[in-house]
């Protein structure tokens, strides 16, 4: 825990959840509203909307993660972006709790929820340090 604002990271943490799940809700809602003729229950069977939550919902993970991580590492430069690589491990957590309450995900579907929020800090970190650098 040494150099690590706990501070950001858990402002981090919580905006991440939230705004995901906002986002997630207002994509549900929106197929909601765009396939009105089929009963909420029935949603999630109709291959459209099926497609839609499977790619929909790892690019909002992705980038509400990304984002949030490059404003964890803006706003903590002075720990260099040891609160970014918290972040990750916290994402990595909670993609492991994913794992294991959905074990429906084949293990070659669920790696990538264990990898990306290192690619993700990586990013953000790259994406912070070229931005000041310009």
């Amino acid at each position: 825990m040494k150099n690590i604002s706990v501070k950001w990271l858990s402002i981090g943490v919580l905006t991440y959840i939230g705004v995901s799940v906002l986002i997630s809700v207002i994509l549900s809602m929106g197929l909601m509203f765009a396939f009105s003729s089929i009963p909420p229950e029935q949603l999630t069977v109709v291959e459209p909307s099926a497609t839609i939550f499977r790619v929909g919902e790892p690019v909002i993970g992705f980038m509400v993660s990304l984002c949030v991580a490059r404003w964890i590492c803006n706003k903590t430069l002075a720990n260099k972006p040891r609160t970014v690589w918290a972040f990750a491990a916290f994402l990595m957590l909670y993609g492991l709790a994913s794992m294991v309450i959905h074990q429906d995900f084949a293990l070659a579907a669920a790696l990538p929820k264990l990898l990306a929020p290192w690619v993700i800090a990586f990013l953000a970190v790259k994406w912070s340090r070229y931005s000041q650098a310009v």
